[in-house]
Parts: structure tokens; sequence; C-alpha cells
């Protein structure tokens, strides 16, 4: 599913005028017949910066984190809707995120990886096969080329954890989905390669990342509860989990702390 209103993978007479006015005001300096250039991309037209990805329909922004005070607005809003239940499920958190546009939150995720930074993706509702749908399909790119978070998010409020910190049924039923995720992505990536084929850019290859399987370069991610259910009981699972399974438990109070982090910084 793609993850804008409109579709990016062509531009309007007007955002191409714009775009090559952008690459002329990039050439600083002319020396012999080198054009020394200034790198302008955030100027860019928001279709430019889109068009010019991998996959045009599915990138995440960078400018957008320049909308602090729309962002802390929204963060508001669904910590106090978190509080007092009225996003009461998964279905409705996943719904408010695309009313508001608001993919940022979900792409926050990348945070806590190494890539990301040099750019990003996020695939609302990716369906893996005629069994498996993944909440969000993330990929970002680094310096090594792009990896893939797999996301499931699960309840806010109800059977999070037990009395002991032990992991109540909202995480053991992410964990289970992400595990099933998991058993068919290793044995299926060559159709999870051509699925994702239909989303990129029609003059663009896809890397070789996307064609080699690769285990190190895919992450799993379950997201349930809020702060207050975790203790150092389930802390120590979590560690465990990322440690032995490669999946990481989050609740949502983390990706708001993450969403501010990728504000800060300007990039995922």
């Amino acid at each position: 599913m793609k993850a804008t209103d409109r579709d990016y993978s062509v531009l309007t007479p007007d955002e191409e005028l714009e775009y090559a006015r952008m690459l002329e005001e990039e050439k600083v300096e002319k020396r012999g017949k080198l054009n020394i250039r200034v790198n302008l991309f955030r100027k860019y037209p928001k279709a430019a910066r889109h068009f010019l990805s991998l996959f045009p329909n599915n990138y995440l922004d960078i400018v957008d984190l320049e909308n602090e005070r729309g962002i802390k607005i929204f963060l508001n809003h669904l910590s106090d809707q978190l509080d007092d239940c009225t996003l009461s499920d998964e279905r409705d958190i996943a719904r408010y995120i695309k009313e508001n546009g608001a993919y940022y939150f979900i792409g926050s995720i990348l945070n806590y990886y190494d890539f990301g930074h040099h750019e990003a993706y996020i695939f609302p509702e990716f369906q893996l096969s005629s069994t498996f749908k993944v909440d969000y399909l993330l990929i970002g790119r680094n310096s090594d080329g792009y990896s893939f978070i797999f996301v499931e998010i699960e309840h806010p409020i109800k059977q999070i954890t037990l009395a002991d910190g032990e992991l109540g049924n909202a995480f053991r039923k992410g964990i289970k989905q992400v595990k099933d995720w998991k058993n068919w992505i290793n044995a299926n990536f060559s159709t999870f390669t051509t699925t994702i084929k239909g989303y990129k850019h029609a003059e663009k290859q896809l890397p070789d990342e996307f064609y080699s399987f690769d285990p190190t370069r895919c992450q799993y991610v379950v997201v349930a509860g809020r702060r207050d259910d975790l203790n150092d009981t389930t802390r120590r699972i979590r560690r465990e989990h990322i440690e032995e399974q490669k999946i990481r438990l989050l609740h949502y109070d983390n990706i708001i702390d993450s969403t501010l982090e990728v504000v800060k910084k300007k990039n995922y």
C-alpha cells in the first residue's frame, strides 16, 4: 500500500520547472567544464524529493520532520487519546496515523537502528503473501545499503504484561506473528522481491540487497502497551528477545520518544 495521497511517480509541468530551477541554483561556481555544486535537496519541491527516490509513493520525507510544532501537537493528542482509551486498539492507532499523515511516527523506529539516515521508506499494510500482511514495512539505507524492519503493532492497553512482568497475550501474539513472517521471508525472499518491485520508480533498478537474502538485513519489531506496563522482569525479557531472536519489543511511549529524537535530528 502506498503512503501518499497523490501519485509521486510523475511530476506536474510546474514541479518540473521548479526542480530545474533548483538544479541551476545549485551551481555555485564553474571551473573549466566542471560545475561546482551545493546540495539544496531540502529546498526541492516536495514532489521532486519523492519522485527522485527509489519508492516515490512510500518515501519518508525528511523535510516533514521540520514541522516540529505540528508533530508535537500530534504526539500530545496521541498520548492523550491513549491515556483516556479513545484509541482503544491497534486498528484505531493505525487509522489515526493514516488520517493524520503521521507515518513519521512509525518511521521513527529507525532511530533504534544504524540505517535509514541516508533514505527511508514506509509501506503500510504490506502484503507478504495471501496469508501474511505486515502492519508496516520500513526500509532504510546507510553506507552498507538497504535493510528492512517488519513491524507488528498490537493492543495499547489490554493483556500487555502479567503481574510478575512476564509477557501478556498482546506481546505473545505479536511475537508469534513476526516469527511467522520471519520463517516465510527466509523461505520466500524472491516473492518478497517480486512484490516490492511493484512499488519502485519505473526508471530505477532495485539494488542487490533486494535480490540476495541476507538475514542480517532483516529486523523485527512488536509494539504494544505503555511504559507503565513494564517492570524489571519485562525489560530483561525485552533484552533477551533482541539478543536471541532479533525481535525488538517496544511500547507506544518508546515510539513517542523516538519521534521526538528524529525531529531533533531532522533525519531518521
